[in-house]
């Protein structure tokens, strides 16, 4: 029976009711296993589809999109419905999302944190999430006045600069080797910033060079420079001369899910490599990266609101042809460091001089530069977006790891196993 099934689901039905559908949702479930409405929910995330309505409180549902179409009134079965039509290869290749259970969380606005890190999940589906999460990491509060503070009056109040940087910063490889899908579900509102624009990745580039020529270094002999900001220059520029999707951020997103694995491969490796670096300092009882992720989204949130301070007070510096205002938010990032230092050292963190905290700094941002260009997340140059999410509340973590709603809505068999129709019982 389940590979007739299988058959069927492979030939649309006349009437464009396609409940075999259901295959591609279940996780790879048998089709007549019992199944909670996660598998939906998700699956049909997976495949492009966004859900329109979505309460489970009232059994209401409809996901549409990608030619397909699942419903749910109350009191009615569940329906599939697939409106066939010609879709060109690329188009299909790029609307795959990465498929794994981590990536799934991000569908419910669910930052997956790595742990060997010792970092946990972060909420950020909505601009109260995000305001309770920097709490979290600031528990002073003073990041999180920030954020209220420099929300900018012309943008949707969900456009939270300088936040978005937990995301590459703190979650896991979420692209597997060997693999050129890298789209990812969207987790907030606005999710890029210096770390994937090409400003950013230019003035970075042009600091990190001024760093390593300053008198700190040059004009003291018994200075070395930090053996891992000499290996960050050298993997830059070798990225940067070899690849162009690396400092161009328009190339790489019109790429999607087809940038050359070569790239993805150098990137995942080097990123990789400065993850180690951290995860050698980290033990039990201390963890020195989410103490320096933390200190630097404190900070970070201002950019935004600086940046623009410094342009209309005519103080904006080199923006080498990019965009002035993002140019002078790394600007601002590196003017930070100084402040970056002390913070670690009054959390007992960093030696005297602060070369250490310097270092672990710029392998961050480095690092964080290298998961943006494994992962594509935003098409084209939007800057807020409202993107198909699930609240977080429908998201709980089970002892496997997998996502179950809190009302445990299963999918079963009706009319005795009749592989043609299906609903939802409590």
């Amino acid at each position: 029976m389940t590979e007739e099934l299988v058959k069927r689901s492979k030939t649309p039905s006349t009437d464009y009711t396609h409940e075999a559908t259901i295959i591609g949702f279940m996780n790879e479930k048998p089709p007549f296993e019992a199944s909670n409405l996660m598998d939906i929910a998700t699956g049909a995330l997976r495949h492009g589809m966004t859900w329109t309505v979505f309460r489970p409180e009232h059994g209401a549902f409809l996901a549409e999109g990608d030619g397909q179409v699942i419903r749910l009134v109350p009191g009615s079965s569940l329906s599939f419905e697939y409106i066939p039509g010609p879709q060109s290869a690329s188009k299909v290749s790029n609307t795959l999302y990465i498929q794994s259970s981590q990536v799934d969380k991000l569908f419910f606005g669910i930052l997956p944190g790595y742990r060997k890190l010792h970092l946990p999940d972060f909420r950020m589906g909505t601009t109260s999430e995000v305001y309770a999460t920097m709490y979290s990491l600031d528990p002073t509060g003073t990041a999180t006045k920030k954020v209220r503070d420099n929300r900018h009056p012309s943008l949707s109040p969900d456009c939270l600069f300088g936040f978005s940087d937990l995301i590459p910063l703190a979650a896991p490889m979420l692209r597997e080797r060997g693999s050129t899908i890298t789209r990812l579900p969207i987790p907030a509102q606005y999710t890029t910033g210096l770390l994937s624009h090409k400003e950013g990745f230019v003035v970075f580039r042009h600091r990190l060079e001024e760093f390593m020529n300053s008198p700190r270094y040059t004009k003291q002999p018994q200075k070395y420079m930090p053996a891992f900001v000499q290996e960050v220059k050298k993997v830059y520029t070798y990225l940067m001369v070899k690849f162009p999707q690396w400092e161009d951020e328009a190339l790489a997103n019109k790429q999607m899910n087809n940038r050359p694995k070569d790239f993805l491969d150098q990137c995942h490796g080097a990123w990789e490599v400065c993850t180690d670096y951290f995860v050698d300092l980290e033990d039990e009882d201390n963890h020195f990266y989410a103490d320096l992720m933390a200190t630097h989204l404190k900070h970070a949130v201002n950019w935004w609101h600086q940046a623009w301070n410094r342009m209309r007070e005519g103080k904006a510096r080199d923006n080498y042809g990019t965009r002035d205002y993002i140019a002078e938010g790394m600007h601002l990032y590196w003017d930070y460091l100084d402040l970056i230092v002390k913070e670690m050292q009054d959390k007992g963190w960093a030696q005297e001089d602060g070369d250490q905290v310097r270092e672990a700094w710029i392998l961050m941002i480095f690092r964080g530069m290298l998961w943006w260009r494994c992962h594509w997340m935003m098409d084209g140059d939007k800057m807020c977006e409202a993107p198909p999410r699930l609240p977080s509340e429908c998201y709980q973590t089970s002892s496997a790891a997998d996502g179950v709603l809190e009302k445990d809505y299963i999918l079963v068999a009706n009319d005795g196993g009749d592989p043609m129709g299906f609903a939802l019982a409590a």
